[in-house]
């Protein structure tokens, strides 16, 4: 009784302890975003096939296109215009003019569900209601720097939760219950609704103002590849000869951040394209509700699981979490497809909902946690992975839309389409060098004290001298352990290994930098501030 009685108070703790206009802005966010997914998810329920120019064609797909690439335009609309976008967001006129607009969108949508003739008008419909939600989630991620750790795992939390079970739970039961003029009436509801929360959140001395008016944040840099200046050779000791060259010279001159943006782009096409695979499979209202709900619970679980409650999370924490379980889980996903066809693909769909959500999740604590790190503007960072993210779900939802179409999805095209998968996470997610670009922000350029500058610098020079002495990359791992005065007890437990796969590993560092003892390897690696 007192463990839970514990648990309330720590949790009021959290919610009362926000900021000043934090929750209504949350609140605003939900309903918006709820508002915009449900024209999304509705569409899915009530398009199917229409005729354009004597042919049939799937205006489902049509509509799924244009409110992935409204997303992708939303979003890069907030990076071309970035200054203009935080003057609009002060602006009570933008605002006003910007619920007009959306009510005006839901009610077109709802027109076009009613008159038959003017279903295409919905793509365009689509395309506006996406790009505005992207838009208004870009606005309202600036209050993220107000947030610490633990309170932006709740309002994550929150924020996935019940947006799930407005546009999944509710509308979905109201589609097969009730009309669908009760479903408009709701739907214009929650756009009220997130304008009057807004209007709350934007009072004067809220968190949200304060973060476009009086905090400085500052510009994103990257600090580029340490490769460049040729003080390092190629990963991995290769020498930069035969056909090898040209990709040392391209690793060279890309930022080190090029290769999370590939991650995030790839891990969205593959949501893209199995978004679109189920729409081959017939499926009622409460399988797909209740296979989507099931996914956002075990996501969330997880997520609040696995990040200890907001304790101690960062850029490391966070990428491990990822290929330890996003990798797995959508990889399983894929794979299930073949045994899936005789169960209405259900446990499928509750894998990649999972997936979906978990990866959205954390894609978001990324965010919050690179943009404290590097002292810049949330809003800016948000924007810049979710749009990745969305111009590769764009590309994933045309490959898949264009297999939908041609391909006939039995035992053996899913059997192709899992494998396919697997192959493409599993090169981008273990051949990027990830988990040691994540302990240095992925080349961004972080806000540092001196001690972070110190450490940073003795990294880098232990990764000089790996690809001086051609260390293997556990070698050098070990390395960057022994430069931290660590023992091999310590870096034992660290790794996982035994104590005599360790000293092996430290016998090999010896012998091929020269040392023959720890003091010398330390030397070996000093910086010039370790001097002084």
């Amino acid at each position: 009784m007192e463990e839970g009685s514990g648990k309330t108070v720590r949790g009021r703790r959290i919610l009362s302890g926000a900021p000043d206009g934090y929750w209504w802005a949350v609140a605003s966010l939900v309903a918006l975003i709820s508002a915009t997914m449900l024209m999304h998810e509705s569409a899915s329920w009530v398009l199917d096939l229409a005729s354009l120019w004597g042919a049939p064609v799937n205006i489902r797909a049509y509509s799924c296109d244009a409110h992935s690439l409204g997303l992708v335009f939303g979003y890069a609309i907030t990076q071309v215009c970035g200054s203009r976008f935080a003057r609009l967001v002060r602006e009570g006129l933008f605002w006003t003019l910007f619920f007009i607009a959306m009510l005006v969108d839901v009610l077109a949508f709802y027109w076009c569900l009613f008159a038959p003739s003017a279903v295409f008008v919905v793509v365009a419909v689509q395309f506006v209601g996406a790009a505005a939600g992207a838009w208004f989630f870009v606005a309202i991620s600036q209050i993220a720097w107000a947030a610490d750790t633990r309170l932006f795992v709740t309002t994550v939390v929150a924020v996935v939760g019940l947006t799930t079970l407005i546009v999944q739970g509710l509308f979905s039961m109201l589609e097969a219950t009730a009309p669908l003029l009760v479903s408009e009436l709701l739907h214009l509801g929650l756009v009220i609704v997130a304008a009057l929360c807004l209007v709350r959140a934007m009072a004067p001395r809220s968190c949200f103002m304060s973060a476009y008016g009086e905090v400085v944040f500052a510009p994103i840099q990257s600090r580029g590849n340490p490769k460049a200046a040729g003080s390092m050779p190629p990963d991995d000791g290769e020498a930069p000869s035969g056909g090898g060259a040209l990709t040392v010279a391209l690793r060279r001159r890309l930022p080190l951040c090029t290769r999370l943006f590939v991650i995030v782009g790839a891990y969205g096409a593959v949501f893209g394209f199995l978004h679109v695979i189920p729409l081959a499979l017939p499926l009622g209202v409460v399988s797909r509700v209740s296979s989507f709900i099931a996914g956002a619970l075990i996501a969330l679980a997880l997520f609040a699981l696995t990040l200890r409650g907001g304790k101690g999370v960062d850029v490391s924490l966070i990428w491990n979490r990822f290929y330890r379980f996003v990798f797995p889980v959508v990889c399983v996903a894929a794979l299930l497809g073949p045994l899936t066809n005789d169960t209405e693909f259900l446990p499928a769909l509750v894998m990649q909902a999972c997936a979906l959500y978990y990866f959205d999740a954390l894609l978001a604590m990324a965010c919050s946690v690179i943009a404290r790190a590097i002292d810049a503007a949330p809003s800016q960072v948000f924007a810049r992975a979710f749009l990745i993210r969305s111009i590769g779900f764009l590309f994933g939802n045309l490959i898949g839309s264009t297999v939908y179409e041609h391909v006939v999805l039995d035992t053996a095209a899913f059997s192709i389409i899992g494998t396919a998968v697997f192959v493409l996470l599993v090169a981008v997610t273990f051949n990027m060098n990830s988990e040691r670009y994540a302990k240095t922000v992925w080349g961004l350029l972080p806000r540092e004290d001196p001690r972070g500058r110190y450490e940073r610098a003795r990294e880098e020079r232990c990764d000089a001298l790996a690809a001086q002495c051609g260390l293997t990359d556990r070698e050098a791992e070990v390395l960057r352990l022994l430069a931290q005065n660590k023992r091999p007890r310590e870096i034992s437990d660290l790794l996982v290994v035994s104590v005599a796969t360790v000293r092996s590993h430290v016998h090999a560092i010896y012998t091929k930098t020269g040392v023959h003892s720890s003091g010398e390897l330390v030397k070996l690696v000093e910086c010039p501030q370790d001097k002084s």
